[in-house]
């Protein structure tokens, strides 16, 4: 069941609305999807992701239930959407011209609703991850793995390929697992397996060469922390592939390990290591930058929640005064995006994943970005209570045991703060889910230093 959606009363789209009742986008998506011979029947619409930020865009993800009346087949199928805006009339002229779509299983590669001023494309394609098709397309992989098998970490040629998307977030990224079959194997256990990563607007070469600087550094050599391996990167695609982490993320299993604090201590302790290194990453989270975050989200949350503004108000004057006895602090890499979905366990110890946004700033910045998912987690209760608060403590006693520069805790809980505002809130305010933002707040006003 879709999560209840809260739409402020002065979005720009009074047309979401109506988007965001699975009967109506179905009986809409109904039209358009098989005009012509009827034999196509939209059974349900689950929308999987809605991203609107007020005074811009707004962006959708659903699938749609298809059965196909003449033999009886059905499927599930996958959509992107946009929702366009007056002035953007040029560019929907632009995507109605594209050419090349990969045809979807049912229906048209492209859908133009112009009374709901909406366009969908029907999986794999998106327009902004043009590499998509190509990663979902395992026959075109595996010639690519056949042509160039050292691009992909092989030394000899793979005779077979099969593959499983592990990652998709419309209009942003893709990641699908491949599994390759030497031509020589005799067994199972010769099977090879990649990673394919798609970016949108020509990313991945920054995040190639960010991969390969922090491959290629003492820390990551001395065994401190560890990363895939990155491989190569593929232009023409917008495509990195890299080394392939075995098992889950701990986002995935973190809620059934009663051992969560101990494997905290080690997370705790390769952050740090990583934030040791010395590395020329280009220069952006920085205390400056999360301070100005801070503001412009907090200003955000009061326009879509008007009963939390006098709250915003209050709890960013306290941010704001912490910030101002805090003032700046080391200036290390940073991961950017720490969380538990980046954290992997493997044969080697734990390793981290997701690299792309890697740069240096203030150490605080993933410190307290792992402690606010943390909370995200404890408050969904995907994590016990007294376990998350028990990770808490052993990671942050960790992390300080390992790092050049200890932080605080009155720096560690303005962190905090500030990414529970600037990622969780907010993320919940672009979402329209408000089913987690009272419970977030109270976490945050505990926290938030006097």
């Amino acid at each position: 069941m879709s999560k209840r959606k809260h739409i402020p009363e002065n979005c720009e789209f009074p047309q979401l609305f109506e988007i965001v009742e699975p009967h109506k986008l179905a009986a809409k998506l109904q039209v358009y999807l098989d005009p012509a011979s009827g034999k196509l029947q939209v059974e349900s619409c689950k929308i999987d992701e809605l991203n609107y930020k007020p005074g811009g865009g707004c962006r959708l993800a659903f699938t749609a239930s298809i059965h196909d009346l003449r033999d009886g087949a059905s499927c599930r199928q996958a959509y992107y959407g946009r929702l366009m805006q007056a002035h953007d009339q040029q560019r929907l002229a632009g995507f109605l011209e594209q050419k090349n779509l990969t045809p979807p299983r049912f229906g048209p590669a492209l859908i133009h609703m112009p009374e709901w001023e909406l366009i969908l494309w029907a999986y794999p394609n998106d327009p902004r991850l043009p590499g998509l098709a190509v990663l979902a397309n395992t026959e075109k992989v595996l010639a690519l793995a056949q042509a160039a098998p050292e691009k992909f970490g092989m030394v000899e040629p793979p005779a077979t390929l099969t593959e499983k998307q592990t990652k998709y977030v419309s209009g942003k990224r893709a990641g699908y697992l491949y599994y390759a079959q030497p031509r020589a194997a005799l067994g199972a256990e010769a099977t090879f397996a990649f990673y394919g990563k798609a970016y949108s607007n020509g990313r991945g070469e920054a995040a190639y060469e960010i991969m390969q600087m922090i491959w290629q550094s003492e820390g990551c050599r001395r065994g401190d922390f560890l990363l895939p391996q990155p491989y190569s990167y593929d232009a023409e695609n917008d495509i990195v592939w890299q080394e392939a982490f075995p098992g889950q993320s701990y986002a995935k299993i973190a809620g059934g390990l009663p051992d969560l604090p101990e494997a905290a201590r080690e997370i705790g302790g390769r952050l740090a290591g990583f934030h040791n290194c010395a590395l020329a990453l280009p220069q952006e989270m920085t205390f400056d930058f999360q301070v100005e975050d801070v503001r412009r989200n907090l200003g955000a949350i009061a326009e879509a929640y008007p009963d939390y503004g006098e709250d915003c108000a209050a709890l960013g004057q306290r941010l704001m005064a912490a910030a101002e006895r805090l003032g700046p602090g080391p200036i290390t890499p940073l991961h950017a995006s720490f969380k538990f979905s980046h954290i992997f366990a493997t044969d080697k110890g734990l390793g981290f994943i997701d690299f792309d946004g890697a740069n240096l700033g203030d150490p605080g910045f993933d410190v307290g970005r792992f402690i606010a998912h943390l909370y995200k987690m404890k408050t969904d209760w995907h994590i016990e209570p007294e376990i998350a608060d028990a990770t808490i403590a052993s990671f942050i006693a960790a992390y300080n045991r390992a790092a050049n520069a200890p932080l605080s805790q009155e720096r560690i809980d303005w962190f905090a703060v500030s990414h529970l505002i600037a990622s969780q809130i907010y993320k919940s305010v672009k979402h329209m889910d408000d089913s987690s933002v009272n419970k977030l707040w109270e976490i945050a006003e505990e926290l938030c230093p006097a």
